[in-house]
């Protein structure tokens, strides 16, 4: 059994501590407290987080991009809802990128395929949903493939699309596509990535496919994502501007996490709005509230 002997700081005397002698030093200014006979360790547990009790369901919570997007989303507290194909492999991707012992009551994952039309949401309670958020898209790892576009940036979201507005017409969709969409085959150079299977065309039309589908919604079209890792927000700060005025430019994956994250944060500033995000260094950092302002909704709900 582990005994405490308490210390203070100041002139000395003797005294016995677990059949030990020990000095003891008293003082009015300095007292602390020592355990003897065990190695005792203090314990470096951080608290476990509570959710606010809004969930936010991600499609594709594994993925490089889409972890980021978990993350930003239990910083805010969120409950959210990764779906992957494999269900482990998408906890071990989760877990690499967030700290699960201190958000492990954040996050719950549940299975889903691209190329199956499931009933995902049914383990839900429409009123308890914040939005939902597709991240999904051909990875460019088969380039033989070229027909990945077609069935997983619009087959795959379509499918999103159509569970989502059959569970909830109301619930905010959040999707992110790419710079060039709105303009696939002239909007250089961004049109130059259509030479993989049309890609920039495909993802057009579920940005297309959701605008007509009547949810509420925010398209995020982001600059190239590959060379900008996640300190590139140090000295390049982020840019929101409106629909088929960008073409080129990076961002990182980090910073366009963030931006969906506030767009769940503030459904008054970014629904029904088109976003196009790079990051400009050097620039001088807008609150991102600030620059919601300045686009324009892109239709109204009927």
């Amino acid at each position: 059994m582990t005994r405490a002997c308490f210390v203070e700081i100041g002139y000395s005397s003797y005294k016995p501590c677990c059949g030990k002698k020990h000095i003891v030093f008293t003082s009015y200014f300095i007292r602390f407290q020592r355990f003897c006979c065990s190695n005792v360790q203090l314990s470096t547990r951080k608290p476990i987080i509570s959710a606010s009790g809004e969930t936010v369901v991600v499609f594709g919570g594994s993925g490089r991009l889409g972890r980021r997007v978990v993350g930003e989303l239990v910083k805010q507290n969120y409950r959210v809802a990764v779906g992957g194909r494999n269900l482990e492999r998408t906890k071990r991707a989760v877990q690499e990128r967030i700290d699960t012992t201190q958000y492990s009551n954040l996050l719950e994952y549940f299975e889903w395929n691209v190329n199956e039309q499931g009933r995902w949401f049914e383990r839900w309670s429409s009123d308890t949903v914040k939005a939902v958020v597709a991240v999904i898209g051909a990875s460019g790892k088969s380039l033989l493939d070229v027909t990945q576009p077609y069935k997983i940036d619009y087959l795959g979201n379509r499918r999103l699309i159509d569970a989502t507005r059959a569970w909830n017409p109301n619930c905010p969709f959040i999707l992110v596509t790419s710079l060039g969409t709105g303009k696939p085959f002239t909007g250089f150079p961004a049109a130059l990535l259509n030479l993989y299977g049309g890609i920039l065309y495909w993802k057009g039309q579920s940005e297309k496919y959701l605008i007509q589908s009547g949810l509420p919604f925010t398209i995020i079209r982001p600059g190239g994502l590959e060379r900008a890792k996640d300190d590139f927000g140090f000295d390049h700060k982020i840019r929101l501007y409106p629909a088929n005025t960008q073409f080129s430019g990076s961002v990182s994956r980090l910073q366009i996490a963030q931006v969906i994250a506030d767009a769940i944060a503030t459904p008054e500033l970014s629904l029904d709005k088109i976003v196009e995000v790079t990051a400009l260094f050097g620039a001088k950092e807008i609150p991102l509230h600030e620059q919601w302002k300045r686009i324009s909704v892109v239709t109204k709900r009927q």
